[in-house]
């Protein structure tokens, strides 16, 4: 291995890895020790010679200092912790000459990620260290764009407002935010939304999670932020139950952000029709789309404005088709409406669900489908539409077994054609079959019943996707993983085959839930 220290470079002491450690130890570039003057007069007395030599025994000393800025921004993780086992604290403990650059570089120091544990009942010293950390990290960094990671999920019902400290360090630095991740209480955003400032000049990745058990008073008003949604390329709006967007107030947040590639929206599945002008609405560059669905019941219901709307379902899919994705590549679904959940509420819009699905099948590749209340027959009419799904999520609930939409009937149509000998010696043929469903899949996880699953079908499928993938070039592809979850107990016979498929290398696993 290549040494890269400059002999006259002795390495720092070996740290403990306490907070106070790491903070005494490098807390400012100005604190560096003086070597002693016995070690000055050795290291003076170095020949041109002997530095050339010792350059040329370290190819890394002759790269510009550009380039060592550039090599050491890509061994920094995208949110590092305030570790020295990793990011730039790890980097500084090389040498002197390393720590003198890191010291000085904010690019370095622009990015962290911070998770506040326990209980908040008292400040400990890890909080205090955090906050000490967070300035001097955030002084370091300069006027470089910063991207920041908070991850505060409370426990219990006791009001916690640790990550309100810590945003009220962070919300100055508002103006340099670039990357911005906040998953903490919303009590503990709402509170401090008055400091904010009047924009966001650099923001492009935004995710606002709302954790904890008590709501937040004042409410949290999105749009009294001023975020700019145009300049968004990624968005992950998860607000506290009852102060979440509508589908028509996604809407509005989507019709202003035209960069977005990826979105992730938790809203009430509910549609005022009268906030909606204008015909279809075209996001260009979106790739992945996250819905998840809350509501009332499944009956017509009355928006948070107390205007009464269609059905859940209904308004799902009036807001799916008013949009146009012609590069969606990623589709997830998660329906969380309480009522009777029943197929029949379902049925009277699943034309438009498949009218959707129809657009989306030249370039849809995942697909995540979770409790939405349809039955085996309309679940296989939607794979039908999107042949080039290449991974499949499929959850329904786990007690309800007579309307299970996970049947043989489904595996029967996932499950590819057998191949027979052809009549021409040497060459084989494969029987087409047009009901074939996902025929490039490569992983797929279930969560169902089960009862309505039979050995003979589950083999079947896992059979022909895992032996039947390496023929048809272009046609076919081979199983990468299978999980499943169900209620319903498996034969021996499946655990000897799920433990044969495990051997040949197939990411394999089917769990029965019991309940005891």
């Amino acid at each position: 291995m290549v040494d890269y220290r400059m002999p006259h470079h002795r390495p720092p002491p070996d740290l403990s890895h306490s907070p106070i450690a790491i903070d005494s130890a490098f807390d400012d570039g100005s604190r560096t020790r003086r070597d002693p003057p016995l070690k000055r007069r050795q290291t003076s007395t170095l020949t041109l010679h002997e530095r050339q030599l010792h350059r040329r025994l370290s190819p890394f000393l002759s790269l510009p200092v550009e380039l060592h800025v550039e090599i050491f921004s890509h061994c920094i993780p995208p949110f590092p912790r305030f570790d020295i086992r990793e990011g730039p604290l790890l980097i500084a403990r090389v040498c002197y000459a390393w720590r003198s650059l890191v010291l000085s570089t904010p690019r370095l120091w622009s990015s962290f990620a911070i998770e506040i544990q326990g209980s908040g009942t008292s400040v400990s010293l890890q909080d205090m260290y955090i906050v000490s950390t967070v300035k001097l990290w955030l002084e370091r960094s300069r006027n470089y764009p910063l991207s920041i990671r908070v991850i505060h999920v409370p426990y219990g019902r006791i009001p916690d407002e640790r990550s309100a400290q810590l945003l009220a360090v962070l919300i100055p630095e508002a103006r340099r935010w670039r990357h911005v991740q906040l998953i903490i209480p919303a009590a503990n955003m709402a509170t401090l939304q008055t400091c904010l400032p009047d924009g966001f000049p650099l923001l492009q990745t935004l995710t606002l999670q709302m954790r904890g058990l008590w709501g937040s008073e004042p409410a949290l008003n999105i749009s009294s932020m001023k975020i700019p949604w145009h300049q968004l390329t990624a968005l992950d709006l998860q607000l506290e139950q009852i102060h979440m967007l509508t589908l028509d107030g996604g809407l509005d947040i989507l019709g202003q952000a035209v960069n977005l590639l990826e979105c992730t929206l938790n809203v009430h599945c509910s549609l005022d029709r009268r906030r909606i002008h204008g015909g279809t609405m075209l996001l260009p560059k979106l790739e992945m789309l996250h819905l998840i669905l809350h509501g009332g019941s499944s009956n017509n219901i009355t928006n948070a404005t107390g205007v009464l709307t269609d059905r859940p379902e209904a308004c799902l899919t009036q807001f799916l088709n008013l949009l146009s994705v012609p590069k969606l590549r990623v589709l997830r679904l998660g329906w969380l409406v309480p009522g009777n959940g029943s197929q029949r509420s379902w049925s009277p819009t699943h034309s438009d669900f498949i009218a959707f699905l129809r657009r989306l099948a030249p370039t849809l590749q995942t697909l995540s489908l979770t409790y939405l209340p349809m039955g085996e027959a309309e679940l296989i009419e939607c794979l039908s539409q999107v042949p080039q799904v290449r991974h499949l999520e499929l959850r329904f609930s786990l007690n309800d077994r007579g309307n299970d939409p996970i049947a043989d009937r489904f595996l029967a149509g996932c499950t590819l054609p057998s191949v027979t000998p052809s009549a021409t010696v040497g060459k084989r043929r494969r029987v087409q079959s047009e009901s074939c469903l996902v025929p490039l899949l490569e992983d797929i996880s279930l969560q169902c019943h089960g009862e309505l699953l039979t050995r003979h079908a589950l083999l079947a499928f896992v059979d022909s996707r895992w032996l039947g993938g390496s023929g048809g070039p272009g046609m076919r592809t081979k199983l990468k993983s299978f999980h499943l979850l169900t209620m319903h107990p498996v034969s021996k016979e499946v655990e000897k085959r799920v433990r044969s498929w495990t051997i040949e290398g197939l990411d394999i696993s089917i769990e029965c839930l019991v309940i005891r």
